[in-house]
């Protein structure tokens, strides 16, 4: 049972993150906080609209929640990390080979059970910053709070470089690191078979849905 409910928080949580004038607000967002609640209550009003409901949108409701993901989400820094040193060694065609696989499995495992949302409540509680270089870092701490009444805590891990927009590169949700579970999944692949049977693999796994 906790299985699938971290499976559909991640789908809230990941996903939770558009109307062209919600978007270019959040990229012009002053707190990475500001940003992710932007993005958050855009796709959760994709969710609630009454034009998007229904079996007969479903490609338009998952098109929305496709662009979300893609303006979101720094795909490119979380398709290595879950590589982790299997990513050194791919040649450029491999690497883009493997994130484009990449984020459609999020897409695939995630998206049909965000769409069973059921107005739970999130909560923004706290914002840790630090720079390195160039480049600003941020935990953005939230909590979903259940019709139930439950609470789990969910942190955004986040960076931006100048004035570009803040980007998702892992969440955590009750102390697991999605970026850390795919990068075990796949390290234990590797270890067994090639490469090229890890993007059949996924593939496999995208075409399922």
């Amino acid at each position: 049972m906790k299985t699938i409910r971290t499976l559909f928080l991640f789908a809230i949580m990941f996903f939770a993150m558009h109307v062209f004038t919600q978007q270019a607000l959040a990229e012009y967002a002053s707190s990475a906080t500001q940003g992710l609640k932007i993005r958050i209550d855009a796709i959760l009003d994709v969710l609630k609209a009454p034009e998007f409901q229904g079996d007969e949108k479903k490609e338009i409701r998952r098109q929305k929640i496709r662009d979300i993901v893609l303006n979101g989400f720094d795909f490119g820094r979380m398709a290595q990390s879950t590589l982790g040193k299997h990513w050194r060694g791919r040649t450029p065609e491999e690497k883009q080979a493997f994130t484009v696989r990449f984020q459609r499995l999020i897409e695939t495992a995630y998206i049909s059970k965000l769409e069973s949302y059921t107005n739970e409540k999130v909560v923004y509680l706290d914002e840790q910053l630090k720079r390195k270089e160039d480049r600003e870092y941020a935990k953005v701490q939230t909590q979903i709070i259940n019709t139930d009444g439950t609470e789990i805590p969910i942190a955004y891990m986040m960076h931006r470089q100048g004035t570009d927009p803040w980007l998702v590169f892992d969440i955590n949700i009750e102390g697991v690191s999605m970026v850390n579970n795919y990068r075990s999944q796949f390290g234990e692949f590797l270890v067994q078979k090639p490469f090229s049977e890890l993007l059949k693999d996924i593939d496999a796994k995208n075409s399922s849905e």
